[in-house]
């Protein structure tokens, strides 16, 4: 189900098959019993109905597959939050994180957070490799310091306006 242009046989970098292969692996992930949202919770948290959001996770050679509108897509991937939306954003090399609040930090309190980060970064460096434990905590102190970044960028942007 790749979409290609009219125009030169130009054709999309991301096709639709494979954005909505993406899509319905990562609903499956989050979405459904035992795992972390009910399809009601989405339903209201997201106003994508249940019924549609089930759809949506089956293969798309399934009879009961739906074509997910993009609306519904990005409604989800907000209801859920970036972890959700970190399944889907490396089909295009890019990742998510929440926005900063747009109070500023304690100076003294994100220092300590940072320092702790880096001193976190610099124990599982001193044996000259990153192991499998060390990558999963690193992966976890990454989106600490990507959002602690993100509220650097935006107290700029408030000094600038």
């Amino acid at each position: 189900m790749t979409v290609t242009s009219n125009s030169a046989g130009i054709s999309p970098n991301v096709s639709r098959t494979k954005l909505y292969e993406t899509f319905g692996a990562a609903l499956r992930l989050y979405i459904g019993r035992g795992k972390r949202h009910s399809y009601k919770e989405v339903e209201r948290g997201a106003g994508v109905s249940a019924r549609m959001i089930e759809a949506y996770r089956y293969d798309q050679d399934h009879e009961e597959w739906r074509e997910p509108k993009i609306e519904h897509i990005f409604s989800i991937a907000g209801f859920i939050g970036p972890d959700f939306t970190n399944e889907i954003l490396p089909l295009i090399g890019q990742g998510a994180f929440w926005l900063p609040e747009d109070d500023d930090p304690q100076p003294g309190q994100f220092a300590a957070d940072s320092s702790e980060d880096t001193t976190e970064i610099v124990k599982r460096a001193v044996d000259g490799e990153f192991c499998s434990d060390d990558r999963k905590h690193l992966a976890v102190v990454g989106r600490r310091q990507i959002e602690r970044g993100q509220v650097l960028v935006a107290m700029g942007r408030r000094a600038a306006a």
